[in-house]
This record gives C-alpha cells, structure tokens and sequence, in this order.
C-alpha cells in the first residue's frame, strides 16, 4: 500500500542520504514524502495512474523550491512506483521500493540530457516497463508490456508539469504548507531526513 501520513512505514534509524554531489543511485532507506492532494492533477492511463504534483518548497522567496514532481502509480493508486522531482537545486529522479519502504535516487542532468520534462514524457513513452521492473513492479511491467498502456494521456501530463514550472501568486503560501507536510512526514516516518540535510 502507498505510504501516507496515516499509514507509513516502521520505523528505522535515520540514516544519511548525501553520499556524494553526483547522485548515481543512491540508496535511501525511508519512503517518499506523500504527494499533496489538493496540489496534484491525476491522469487515467489505463493500467497505470499518474499524477502531476506543483510543489513547492521553502520560507522565504530566495530559500524557496517550485516545480513539478510527477508520480507513476497503479491503476488503483495504492502504490506508487516511480518519481520524478523537476526542482530543487538538483533534478532527479526516484525508484520506489514498495516492499521494503525505500527509495533509489539518481541526479538528473540537464546538461547533458537536456530539460527534463521532455525527458520523462520519453522515458515514460519508450522505458515504462524497463523503469517499473527497477522498482521492483515487475507483474506490472508485463502487464505493460502484453497490454499496454493509454500513452495519449503524455501530452496532457507534459503540460500540467511545464504549467507547475511557472511562479503563482500562491508559491510562498504552498511553499510553506510544503514545508509543514515535511516535518510532518518526519514526525510519522523519523528515519527521513531530507530536511536536515537541505535537499529538496
């Protein structure tokens, strides 16, 4: 089941997350911060659900993160599998790992790859079952791969991520309430530590 503020994973010993600048891979042994409903745009594609979030992070307008992070569910939105984080001083990505209530990260880099945004529209389109079977959903990567999945709905997905890109009126209000739904998060979940460790 996906973790939420009513519902995480046992508790562990936090450990630290920042092994080294360039992130490949890194393993974090606590679950992902929940996305914020009320900031998420869903998207059905069929066997797969997902959602587009507009974080934002911070307290002030210079100590302050916005942009999009895109969540690859299931179809019953249960479990979540893969994260993509568009903010933050460095991009990256996360393999959820459902049956142990952990997380692989991986940097992100722009200059290489080029915006990310497009990036993960392909990535999506061209390695979903590759990604899925990385998370360790690997019933649902044949499902994918026999079935497949409603891609139309990438067009849509792209948007609502650039959209979440763009300053709003309300950036430091939802930046805040970000930061409280984090403390909170390490109030019921204590071995995330991202907070302490400044990266968001």
């Amino acid at each position: 089941m996906v973790a939420t503020m009513e519902n995480p994973p046992p508790a562990t010993a936090p450990l630290s997350n920042r092994q080294v600048d360039t992130i490949r891979g890194q393993y974090h042994k606590f679950m992902l911060i929940p996305l914020i409903e009320q900031h998420s745009r869903w998207f059905d594609g069929g066997l797969i659900s997902i959602a587009v979030e507009a974080r934002a992070l911070g307290d002030s307008p210079e100590r302050m993160a916005r942009g999009p992070s895109i969540h690859v569910f299931n179809a019953e939105r249960n479990e979540e599998y893969i994260r993509f984080d568009v903010f933050g001083k460095v991009l990256h990505y996360h393999y959820i790992l459902n049956d142990v209530n952990h997380n692989i990260l991986w940097g992100y880099d722009p200059d290489t790859n080029g915006p990310m945004i497009p990036w993960v529209i392909a990535a999506l389109r061209d390695r979903l079952p590759t990604m899925l079977r990385r998370a360790g959903a690997h019933a649902l990567a044949v499902e994918v791969e026999e079935q497949g999945w409603d891609s139309s709905i990438l067009p849509e997905v792209e948007q609502a991520a650039s959209k979440a890109l763009a300053p709003r009126e309300d950036d430091l209000i939802r930046a805040k309430e970000g930061m409280d739904w984090m403390y909170r998060w390490q109030k019921v979940h204590p071995q995330f530590n991202t907070v302490e460790e400044g990266q968001y």
